[in-house]
C-alpha cells in the first residue's frame, strides 16, 4: 500500500512529543511512500505550517503534547488552515475528548495501538477524499 499516486509525494506532519514513537512512525510511513516533517509540540507544529514553501496534506496528531492540549490544536488548526485535514491517533484521549475532537472537524480518529496498514490506509482515504 503506497501512497496515492498523484505525481507527487504526499506530505504528513507528525505531531507527536515522544520521540521513539515518533522515529518509528516516521519510518514506517516514508517507507509507505510518504514524505513525513515532524514536530514534537503544537507550537513547532503551526510555526512548520507557516513556514513559506511548506506543504502539507495531512496532519497526524497525538492529543498529548507537553504545550497545549489536542482539542486547543485543533481548533487553532481549523482557524489558520480550513482546509488542511487532520488525523488523530492517540491512546491518551477519553470519550468526551474523542468526541469532541470529532465536532472539531478531525478527518479521523484512531486509538493506539494501531496498525501501520490502518493508518496508512487512513491517511490514503483522508488525502484522497481532500483531492478527489
Amino acid at each position: 500500500m503506497n501512497a496515492p499516486d498523484t505525481g507527487r509525494q504526499r506530505a504528513v506532519l507528525l505531531v507527536e512529543d515522544d520521540e521513539l514513537v515518533s522515529d518509528a512512525v516516521a519510518r514506517s510511513l516514508v517507507r509507505e511512500g510518504y514524505l513525513v516533517l515532524t514536530a514534537p509540540t503544537g507550537h513547532d507544529a503551526i510555526g512548520l505550517l507557516r513556514t513559506p514553501g511548506t506543504a502539507v496534506d495531512v496532519v497526524l496528531l497525538d492529543v498529548g503534547l507537553p504545550d497545549v492540549s489536542g482539542a486547543d490544536l485543533c481548533k487553532r488548526l481549523r482557524e489558520l488552515f480550513p482546509t488542511l485535514p487532520v488525523v488523530v491517533c492517540t491512546g491518551a484521549a477519553g470519550p468526551e475528548e474523542a468526541d469532541e475532537l470529532r465536532r472539531l472537524g478531525v478527518a479521523r480518529y484512531l486509538s493506539k495501538p494501531i496498525e501501520v496498514a490502518t493508518l496508512v490506509a487512513a491517511l490514503r482515504d483522508v488525502v484522497v477524499g481532500q483531492t478527489g
